[in-house]
């Protein structure tokens, strides 16, 4: 059986990617594959969400038989193993990205090397299929974790992951402070550089949940606050709108920062009221989140490679 190598070359960045392929190589690990994630010399793997993921280091080039995953954003790294023999697939977490570096930089030579793409939801299929030349895109969704987000006591808190849109969450901040008037019995938790569990006690806490998403593929933070109890008001970062509905979180149009700050007061309008509308919202995001789950990733990811890929584990490709 070949060895399925997935290359991350940045390790260090705390984001949804790295954390997507970690769990990728896992997983197919626990299914009886020869999986690892490949890094360069002196990195080490991401150490802020729990995994037992195994990993080696890139010192020569790539065996002829193993099979090489690379991100849609690494550009070098796909320049360099697009003349490689190796079969290849390329794991597209976020089609912005893609567009603006990784696969768009290569020439068309280099892109006729990529094929095959994963994506990490039917939305991001679908962009990859209108814009590159394929021989197969297979969906293999993200999840989250039930165990992990879900509701607990919630305060009178608003949490938010400010990392994409520092700017706007100040200017919500302000408009919404104006809105509500000068009131102390709520507070924001600005989430910020924490490991997944510290983000996953903040957002059960939470009452409310700020979404600050750009340019995202499908976007896990939304799913995590949906899951974890939070009415949800803000943006969907486009690729949310997948499964972001009137029913499950009040949503507004992107970069509109006062549609925002009134989405978010209106939240804290539901959740202080205590009554059908806001219990109808949270019940209605916590099935959205549910339908992001970890039975329906193994299914897709099993087929994919199995099926798609005609590499059943325990049997020489």
């Amino acid at each position: 059986m070949p060895k399925l190598v997935f290359i991350m070359p940045s390790p260090a960045a705390r984001t949804g990617g790295n954390k997507t392929t970690c769990r990728h190589v896992q997983a197919l690990v626990e299914m009886g594959y020869d999986a690892v994630v490949r890094i360069l010399p002196g990195q080490a793997l991401p150490a802020w969400f729990p995994h037992d993921t195994p990993s080696d280091v890139w010192t020569s080039s790539p065996a002829p038989d193993e099979v090489l995953v690379i991100s849609e954003d690494a550009t070098p790294i796909l320049a360099r193993c697009a003349p490689l023999p190796n079969r290849k697939v390329v794991h597209c977490k976020n089609p912005y990205n893609a567009a603006a570096a990784g696969l768009w930089q290569l020439s068309a030579e280099e892109r006729s090397a990529y094929r095959t793409f994963i994506a990490c939801s039917d939305g991001v299929a679908g962009w990859i299929a209108r814009f590159f030349d394929h021989d197969l895109v297979a969906t293999v969704p993200t999840f989250v974790d039930p165990e992990l987000f879900k509701p607990g006591e919630k305060a009178r808190v608003i949490a938010c992951m400010p990392r994409k849109r520092r700017f706007e969450r100040a200017a919500i901040q302000g408009m919404f402070q104006r809105l509500i008037g000068e009131r102390s019995d709520w507070s924001w938790d600005v989430i910020d550089g924490r490991t997944e569990a510290q983000t996953a006690a903040a957002l059960s806490r939470a009452a409310v949940f700020l979404s600050l998403a750009r340019f995202e593929g499908m976007c896990t933070s939304i799913l995590e606050g949906m899951a974890s109890g939070c009415l949800v008001a803000g943006f969907t970062g486009l690729g949310a709108r997948e499964y972001t509905t009137s029913l499950n979180g009040l949503w507004v149009e992107e970069d509109d920062c006062e549609a925002a700050a009134r989405a978010l007061a209106r939240a804290v309008e539901l959740h202080e009221a205590a009554g059908v509308e806001a219990a109808m919202m949270r019940d209605a995001a916590r099935r959205t989140a549910a339908s992001w789950n970890e039975a329906a990733f193994r299914d897709a990811l099993a087929r994919f490679w199995a099926e798609g890929m005609g590499l059943a584990p325990g049997r020489s490709g």
